[in-house]
């Protein structure tokens, strides 16, 4: 088995040296600097919540795969039906699938989507939070073989790396300007509030204690001042 050699760290500092890793610009090093010192094909890279043994993705970032895919994925899925994840949230160790010759590890359902979509090696990671039950994943496809400990080392680097990258990402995706937020009244803060709740009108206005009119109104006026031309924008955009 091929170990990290002193060449194979030099390259990993001149990766997380560049000016690509930021936030901003995490797609474009993915597909570049990272890509040259980790090959794969396609990647996914997600934040997830666990509940009672559903995880339910709630952010996605992912380069190189066909949108069929992508539209396959399901938002939500039983650990049951991925033991791999279950093994990994386990023992907290990169794995990896080849489904050729699969570990013992691997279920039948994930080595059959990986043979029905020509995902080739696939090699994973993350970090979880043991106390939020959440945490993010990241799935490497088409990692070049025969695969070794080289990838699972190069894995194990780069997590703490993609992590803090991904978070910040999402972050910056969906952050709103202060000055937008700021500029709504007291009222309105909290009738978005309770709107990213996924409360309706009506109960809006009974937990604020004011007419259900008055709910639409000051929506009317929210959306002028944000910029949006309906509920599920706003919603989209607070999320």
């Amino acid at each position: 088995m091929k170990h990290l050699t002193e060449t194979d760290l030099r390259a990993w500092l001149a990766v997380i040296a560049d000016p690509l890793a930021t936030p901003a610009t995490l797609l474009a090093w993915l597909e570049g600097p990272l890509k040259k010192f980790f090959p794969y094909q396609a990647v996914i890279l997600g934040y997830g919540e666990l509940t009672v043994g559903q995880v339910k993705t709630t952010h996605v970032l992912a380069s190189g795969h066909d949108q069929v895919f992508l539209d396959y994925l399901p938002t939500a899925y039983e650990t049951a039906d991925r033991s791999s994840i279950k093994w990994w949230r386990t023992s907290r160790q990169p794995f990896f699938i080849d489904p050729e010759n699969p570990p013992a590890y691997a279920s039948a359902f994930e080595i059959d989507e990986i043979q029905r979509f020509g995902l080739g090696n696939v090699v994973a990671h993350g970090v979880l939070n043991i106390k939020a039950n959440a945490g993010c994943y990241f799935s490497f496809s088409g990692v070049e073989g025969p695969l070794s400990d080289w990838h699972l080392e190069a894995l194990k680097l780069m997590t703490p790396l993609l992590n803090d990258l991904l978070l910040a990402h999402f972050y910056l995706k969906s952050e709103r300007s202060p000055l937008e937020l700021d500029a709504l009244t007291a009222q309105q803060r909290s009738i978005v509030r309770h709107l990213a709740a996924g409360m309706d009108d009506k109960t809006i206005g009974r937990t604020l204690n004011i007419a259900e009119k008055t709910v639409r109104n000051q929506l009317g006026k929210i959306y002028a001042q944000l910029g949006v031309h309906k509920r599920s924008k706003l919603i989209a955009l607070l999320k």
